[in-house]
């Protein structure tokens, strides 16, 4: 009889410990669905109607912990897969965890995280960019400044703590080549302002030796002088799908104010490319605002304005999302872009460029959250 309750104290004893530690300790299981179909008007001269999925929203599955280390010191890690939902299949070249993967510790101090994990530019200027609001297509022409949130790998990043609405942060990402430590390495920095209906926030970013696709992210078939891609009959033929810049730094600047229920927003970014002693700039300017109609309906506008090597490219983007729950809302978009002559736009990621100098898009779609 003894030994039975000797074993209930211990066994009492126990559950009680796990229970502690899994008080201390939290793991979270989430994710996100996007899909849709788009109508677009011309993709490498011909109409297109595609089912697209991850377009207003990236779809993704993933964990999230935190477990408590004792005097305000926390243990903390992300990892987090892309998929696309049509096909099955992942993003992110075929990476199991390719959207975030990265641990670290939190503390009143700050946070320091090592790992693949969003950059400065997302962690402070991406959310001023208000076409990508209203729409998934309404990122900067061909992401060259990275406005759509992005992710660096092998990065090392600190984030301070909020004092008096000021946060600001910095972060590194490793080549990881031997013999030569900076080629190939990034570093950014970046911070932000909030103060009730006002926010500002910005960021800045070098990156050299990154490689851009300028025909299939610009439309442009001439780059640095040299011919990427070639049209003929209605034949495209991207000739250099992996430019490599000796020189790559944005800089991003946005800002928000609220009035009720319209919200403000504007953005402005820099991006000086460099190739082989040459060097030109890509200036965007963009504007906006949302408008939350009701707890359920949310209208957002945006108009953003290009400009990189003598070429211009002039969109706009507008959207209505309606709320069926905290986790489901269902959304329209449009957009459309013109560009200057000579070029052929593309609108966001997921479009094949125009073979005219416009291109217009038009999108039904459904987000759930789990």
């Amino acid at each position: 009889m003894k030994k039975q309750v000797a074993m209930m104290l211990a066994f009492g004893g126990l559950t009680s410990a796990v229970g502690v530690a899994h008080a201390q300790s939290a793991v979270t299981l989430y994710g996100l669905i996007d899909d849709g179909i788009t109508w677009v008007s011309n993709e490498s001269g011909h109409s297109n109607v595609k089912m697209d999925s991850g377009i207003a929203h990236g779809n993704r599955w993933g964990m999230k912990g935190r477990e408590d280390l004792g005097g305000g010191l926390a243990a903390v890690f992300t990892l987090e897969g892309g998929f696309n939902v049509n096909t099955g299949k992942a993003n992110n070249g075929g990476a199991i965890l390719g959207r975030q993967s990265y641990v670290g510790l939190d503390s009143p101090w700050g946070t320091v995280t090592m790992g693949d994990q969003y950059d400065m530019i997302s962690d402070y200027a991406c959310d001023y960019n208000v076409s990508f609001i209203a729409s998934g297509y309404g990122i900067h022409q061909g992401d060259i400044d990275r406005m759509s949130c992005t992710r660096l790998p092998n990065a090392a990043k600190y984030t301070s703590p909020r004092i008096g609405g000021f946060r600001a942060g910095v972060m590194y990402s490793f080549s990881n080549t031997p013999g030569n430590f900076h080629t190939g390495s990034a570093w950014e920095i970046g911070g932000n302002y909030l103060n009730g209906p006002f926010h500002m926030g910005l960021a800045y970013a070098s990156l050299p030796g990154y490689s851009i696709d300028p025909y299939n992210r610009l439309g442009t078939p001439v780059f640095f002088g040299q011919t990427v891609a070639t049209v003929s009959n209605d034949v495209e033929k991207d000739l250099n799908s992996n430019f490599v810049l000796d020189t790559y730094k944005i800089f991003a600047i946005g800002a928000s104010y609220q009035f009720g229920s319209v919200t403000v927003i504007g953005n402005y970014t820099n991006t000086k490319l460099g190739y082989k002693n040459m060097t030109s700039y890509m200036h965007v300017y963009e504007g906006g605002a949302t408008y939350q109609l009701s707890p359920a309906w949310l209208l957002a506008a945006g108009y953003q304005h290009n400009t990189l090597m003598g070429h211009t490219w002039n969109q706009v983007s507008a959207g209505a999302q309606y709320s069926l729950s905290k986790r489901t809302t269902v959304y329209v978009s449009g957009d459309f872009v013109k560009a200057s002559s000579g070029v052929n736009p593309v609108l966001g990621w997921d479009t094949t460029p125009s073979l005219s100098d416009t291109q217009a898009a038009v999108r039904l779609g459904i987000t759930h959250r789990f």
